[in-house]
């Protein structure tokens, strides 16, 4: 059966590599199932089903026609097969997938500069940075919501810059939601756990702020958020 050998060895290097990654699987599952219900292999799970079934296939069953091997396995598909190997060994990071192109403030950016970017792109959240590249704050909606709250829309002026709000960007003051630092050599996995669950108020992740150890010190590298991990 050509290719099949080399096909099996693959399947034999995935499975092991899920055992010393995950220290095996759960209920009996076969790393191949176990791999399709891990968000960060979802892309993968038509690839994962066809591997376990050719696998299954080869294994289980007698596949000789006439004494000769009837199924020749394509490199496409050990190619796949290889990639998911390398997603297991070597997971993606943080790091590797967060936004680094950022749209962001400082403290003297005019609110209506920030306000147009923020209906030109679509962001809920404008990091403001110091002249460091530290996060200073997170400028939203929410952010102007609450101003006026406390202050009263006579508060508010066109000249306004993101200073004048700077009694509402605190990270820990946001009321809807939450925002937390992470390392950019946390794996994926990691984060896509974090955004699934909500805060002790009850506020839901927006945002994880990217910096090289995580510590809000530190120059910010990227931000991740829900959208871009889970479906």
């Amino acid at each position: 059966m050509a290719g099949t050998g080399k096909f099996i060895a693959l399947c034999k290097e995935l499975e092991s590599s899920v055992k010393a990654r995950y220290g095996g699987t759960s209920h009996g599952e076969s790393a191949y199932v176990f791999l399709s219900k891990k968000a960060e292999f979802k892309p993968y799970a038509k690839e994962l089903d066809l591997i376990r079934e050719v696998r299954n296939l080869i294994q289980h069953k007698d596949v000789e026609v006439k004494g000769k091997e009837a199924i020749y396995v394509d490199e496409v598909l050990m190619d796949a097969l290889r990639e998911i190997i390398q997603l297991v060994k070597h997971p993606e990071t943080v790091g590797n997938i967060c936004t680094r192109d950022l749209e962001t403030a400082s403290l003297d950016t005019p609110v209506k500069d920030v306000m147009r970017r923020m209906l030109d792109t679509s962001y809920s959240h404008i990091p403001v940075l110091d002249d460091q590249g530290r996060l200073i704050g997170i400028f939203s909606e929410n952010t102007i919501f609450t101003r006026v709250a406390k202050e009263g829309m006579e508060a508010l002026s066109e000249q306004d810059c993101v200073r004048d709000y700077g009694a509402y960007l605190d990270i820990r003051d946001h009321v809807r939601d939450s925002f937390e630092f992470i390392a950019e050599t946390v794996e994926t996995e990691e984060a896509i756990e974090r955004f699934k669950k909500r805060d002790k108020q009850g506020r839901r992740l927006a945002m994880l702020v990217v910096t090289k150890h995580g510590d809000p010190a530190e120059p910010v590298l990227g931000v991740l958020t829900p959208y871009d991990v889970l479906e």
